[in-house]
């Protein structure tokens, strides 16, 4: 008897189980559901207007004259979005670029640092040269130290261009990546 209900309670489980679904597939569902809607804009170029029967039909030179008004607004909007989108495309690859220059900064901002260190643990493992070079050492160090400073600032400098790109990329309506 204990046999048979310890299997029911098991089957039970199991059925339990594999019924569930993982949280992932539910936020996955939720959110496909959520971005079905169609963000359709509804404006004067894309709403279709009916006349309503209070108008003459014989307005046929004023209708042809918006028909061809529309369709010159229309060649307007696509010549302006062809230069939307090069002016996007320019501006993320300005992004990459800057991006890359960045990379190029730090690792030589890195390398720098390093090779200060390792001068200074040099100098400072040989109680000889600590005694013989001390000025040497002094002004090698100022100079490693200038040229870590200037490096900083060119890194400064390109990351705060980097920020002012993005951001104008963000008010145009690029997505980030």
């Amino acid at each position: 008897m204990n046999k048979f209900l310890l299997l029911a309670v098991m089957c039970l489980f199991a059925t339990a189980a594999l019924a569930q679904q993982s949280l992932g597939d539910v936020a996955r569902a939720n959110r496909a559901k959520k971005h079905t809607h169609a963000n359709t804009k509804l404006d004067d170029d894309t709403f279709a207007r009916s006349s309503t029967p209070d108008e003459p039909a014989a307005k046929d030179d004023a209708s042809a004259k918006k028909t061809d008004d529309k369709s010159a607004d229309a060649d307007a909007k696509k010549d302006s979005a062809d230069s939307q989108k090069k002016g996007n495309d320019e501006l993320k690859k300005q992004i990459e670029d800057q991006k890359k220059e960045i990379a190029t900064l730090q690792r030589e901002l890195d390398i720098a640092q390093r090779e200060a260190r390792l001068r200074a643990a040099a100098y400072y493992a040989d109680a000889g040269t600590m005694l013989r070079d001390q000025a040497k050492y002094a002004e090698d160090t100022r100079k490693e130290q200038e040229e870590i400073n200037t490096k900083k600032q060119a890194l400064d400098t390109a990351q705060q261009k980097l920020e002012d790109l993005q951001e104008r990329a963000r008010k145009s309506g690029i997505p980030s990546e």
